[in-house]
């Protein structure tokens, strides 16, 4: 049996879910079989887990792995997960959606004859300082380079030059009606359908390249940061996860796929990548404790420090008054209130 990290079923499970809603339950098993082969794949390279790919390929040679689709169409695999899915007692489109991604990841799993594995705990602890530095370290590339104003016109200059000759004229109609980062058009050109496409390709390898460029640089800028809390973080970065995919790769790949490529959206992209890929844990920042006066007006989750209760969450908020939990139980308290002029 071949191992695959527990932590990533989930991410079969969403996979699986996209399949249901793209195609539907109902479709024929082999089109179901060869759309959840692909989702495999890119599940298993969004993780860095190219090495249960390589596994694969030598458990089922000769197969290709260089692209989803090598595995999606390999004849052995396609036709033994189309007869799971064709099996009412393994997968029953007629039966609870809520229940059909996990019977649909389950087939997946054993038609690959793949083993969920816990891997082992490599977790380190950083301080929420590093947490806060390594955010800022990200954000300082990314807020510049990817402020619309210099975002749009570097994908539509960068897409231009990949256009045939022939495509110009159309480029230049459908980049004057891109939305403000050059992600989206508002509406369909009256362009022929092929230029359309080569157009669209030339936008979509131009934004790619920008971000994934862009990515690099932020991680780049990021890397004295992890170094500075220690070695360990810092050549994980550049540390094969599996086979030869590194986080830095995975990380760029997922920052290229983010849907709008806003500033904030990468920085978050990039930083919750790279915990989980380096298996970052964070320190919690020190919880704040507010001190209770019936002129203070609270919410939800913070805490207070009563003179008589102690310290408590507050549970309910409303308008004029909070309900907090202590440790003797709950209390009703007043909040609120103007302060009583003198």
């Amino acid at each position: 049996m071949i191992g695959f990290p527990r932590p990533y079923l989930t991410a079969l499970h969403e996979a699986a879910s996209q399949v249901l809603e793209r195609r539907g339950a109902n479709t024929a098993p082999a089109t179901l079989a060869r759309d959840l082969l692909a989702g495999f794949f890119d599940v298993s390279v969004r993780a860095g887990q190219d090495g249960v790919l390589v596994e694969l390929a030598q458990a089922f040679a000769p197969l290709d792995i260089t692209d989803r689709w090598g595995l999606a169409d390999e004849p052995r695999l396609k036709s033994g997960l189309t007869a799971m899915l064709s099996d009412r007692a393994t997968f029953n489109p007629g039966g609870p959606l809520g229940a059909m991604p996990a019977q649909l990841a389950s087939c997946l799993l054993a038609t690959l004859t793949l083993e969920l594995r816990d891997p082992p705990d490599r977790s380190l602890t950083l301080s929420d300082e590093a947490r806060r530095e390594l955010t800022a370290a990200l954000a300082t590339v990314v807020d510049v380079e990817l402020v619309a104003t210099l975002l749009r016109p570097a994908i539509i200059a960068a897409a231009r030059a990949r256009c045939e000759q022939r495509h110009l004229k159309a480029f230049d109609k459908m980049a004057a009606q891109l939305d403000e980062r050059g992600t989206r058009l508002p509406a369909q050109p009256k362009v022929a359908l092929d230029v359309v496409q080569a157009v669209q390709q030339a936008l979509f390898e131009a934004r790619t390249t920008i971000i994934a460029r862009v990515a690099h640089a932020a991680l780049d800028h990021a890397k004295p940061v992890l170094e500075r809390f220690g070695t360990e973080p810092a050549a994980r970065l550049e540390r094969p996860i599996t086979h030869q995919l590194t986080p830095r790769d995975i990380a760029v790949r997922r920052a290229t796929e983010v849907a709008t490529p806003a500033a904030e959206a990468i920085v978050r992209s990039l930083f919750t990548s790279l915990s989980e890929l380096l298996e970052l844990a964070w320190i919690a920042p020190p919880a704040t404790v507010r001190a209770y006066g019936v002129s203070q007006t609270f919410t939800v989750g913070e805490l207070i420090a009563h003179p008589k209760f102690g310290h408590g969450t507050v549970k309910v908020a409303a308008a004029t008054n909070i309900e907090v939990e202590f440790a003797d139980g709950a209390h009703t308290l007043v909040h609120g209130r103007a302060p009583v002029a003198r």
